[in-house]
């Protein structure tokens, strides 16, 4: 059993402030470093300090300030979940999917062996001479507690079976939905610290610190072997914070007349600019940093077209069935148009009855033939012709075959001559010649 000095174990995630209670280990000694809180009682400060049980009056091996390395690594784990929405939501299902099925697998075994136990008993009991009534009677209540035991096995199987059931599909596309706006949800008024440190948890195995003269190095172990290092600069006891860049600051002004707080310091993020005292946004920095320079709110924004949008990346991906990957794939070839007031900012995607009826995956007019097809009927590569449907040369329409979505093409659309048309007509002629 481990006790208070065990440093295998990272304790369950508690309410205090501190991210990575449990997992920041001193990268000079190896040791599991505490968390503690220094300064004045009206402004604590969150600390994580290397130092051994009972060693209170000698000096620490490390203390490292904690606010600026948990946004450090906050920034990092929400840059590797970016994306993996759809993947997290896919091994969640596979993951409960096998718990399931081993769950049937143990009770079925365990009906199994119930089952052995009756019959067992029951041929005792049959065995069994008549005249021998003192052991008939035994043996039969033998048989009657093992037909028990067995009814209950099953009634138990079948309550707990019935309890668990695989992902519905609306919950695989909020987890989906979550999982994309992981930063979002980080960010959210009803995102508990707790929770956040159990979000850290599923990926991060720990958090090695080392202090040099003018910096904190940071390396954070992920879950599989993977690492990646960050660095945060040292500031000197009383050191004058330096003001965050105009440059930032023009472009928060910039950003205020559109997105709000929480969405500014996303995007603000994802661009890697940092405040005055090197740390990354948050929607409260953001917010006093409005204030100290009289920056404004963003306005209400005007609701949009329920048909057209502007729709999010997420909710254009929704909208036309696909996930956000296939938008951004198409947003790059333009065969959506799509707008960011910044790099990093939510896209404004308008979805036109064109639009959808081209990429929502519907019915194709009759005679539009398929990408290999076209391509033969107008003498061209097939990377050709998907080209010219890229750059709408060709009118095309992505519609449904079987489990797959394919391109049906308009081929009396195209500019360019139809080659192999020419070329099987010469053909026909050719024969009828005597």
């Amino acid at each position: 059993m481990g006790g208070r000095g065990d440093e295998s174990q990272k304790g369950a995630p508690r309410e205090g402030r501190a991210l990575l209670q449990g997992l920041v280990r001193c990268a000079q000694c190896g040791r599991r470093m505490m968390v503690g809180y220094g300064g004045e009682r009206a402004r604590r400060t969150l600390q994580y300090r290397c130092r051994r049980p009972g060693d209170y009056g000698r000096r620490e091996c490390q203390l490292v300030g904690g606010k600026r390395v948990e946004a450090v690594v906050v920034e990092a784990f929400l840059e590797v979940t970016t994306g993996a929405g759809e993947e997290a939501a896919a091994l969640a299902d596979e993951h409960l999917r096998g718990e399931i099925a081993a769950a049937e697998r143990t009770w079925q075994l365990q009906i199994e062996k119930a089952e052995y136990e009756a019959r067992r008993a029951e041929r005792q009991y049959a065995s069994v001479e008549p005249e021998n009534r003192t052991v008939a009677r035994e043996l039969e209540r033998r048989w009657e507690q093992r037909l028990v035991d067995l009814e209950a096995v099953r009634a138990k199987a079948a309550g707990v079976l019935e309890r668990q059931r695989p992902l519905s599909e609306a919950e695989l596309v909020r987890a989906r939905e979550l999982g994309g706006n992981l930063d979002a949800l980080w960010e959210a008024e009803t995102t508990t610290v707790k929770d956040r440190k159990r979000l850290l948890r599923c990926l991060i195995e720990e958090v090695q610190l080392r202090s040099a003269k003018n910096r904190y190095h940071v390396l954070i172990a992920w879950k599989g072997g993977s690492t990646t290092e960050r660095e945060v600069v040292r500031f000197a006891p009383g050191g004058h914070v330096k003001a965050t860049p105009l440059e930032t600051v023009a472009l928060v002004r910039e950003l205020a007349r559109e997105f709000d707080d929480a969405q500014i310091a996303r995007i603000l993020n994802r661009q890697g600019r940092r405040s005055g005292r090197g740390l990354a946004f948050t929607k409260e920095s953001v917010t006093s940093l409005r204030g100290k320079n009289r920056i404004p709110v963003a306005p209400k924004p005007e609701p949009r077209d329920e048909r057209e949008g502007p729709f999010t990346l997420d909710d254009a991906a929704r909208e036309l069935g696909v996930t956000t990957a296939t938008v951004q794939r198409w947003l790059k070839e333009g065969l959506l148009v799509g707008q960011q007031a910044v790099p990093g900012a939510p896209w404004r995607i308008v979805l036109g009855e064109d639009v959808r009826r081209r990429l929502g995956g519907g019915d194709a007019p009759a005679g539009w033939v398929g990408l290999s097809e076209a391509a033969r009927r107008l003498g061209l590569g097939k990377s050709h012709a998907a080209y010219l449907v890229k750059q709408g040369k060709l009118k095309a329409v992505r519609t449904r075959v079987g489990s797959r979505y394919c391109w049906r093409i308009d081929v009396s659309s195209a500019s360019c001559g139809r080659q192999a048309d020419l070329l099987d007509q010469m053909e026909g002629a050719s024969i009828k010649e005597p």
